[in-house]
């Protein structure tokens, strides 16, 4: 999704890239809504296994 929007961009630059000319605002919105629902999944995973590994150690 990241890459479909970054084009040529450096990834290091942007968190998510400005609307690429030419497409339509709805898509670009379509496109930040499922990079946040998938940052949400990933930050909620990642704290599940923080909590998994605490409780080894």
């Amino acid at each position: 999704m990241k890459t479909a929007l970054l084009g040529d961009a450096d990834p290091d630059d942007w968190d998510l890239p400005p609307k690429p000319k030419g497409m339509r605002w709805a898509t670009y919105e379509r496109w930040v809504v499922k990079y946040d629902d998938a940052e949400e999944m990933l930050d909620a995973q990642l704290a599940i296994a923080a909590a998994r590994l605490m409780k080894r150690f």
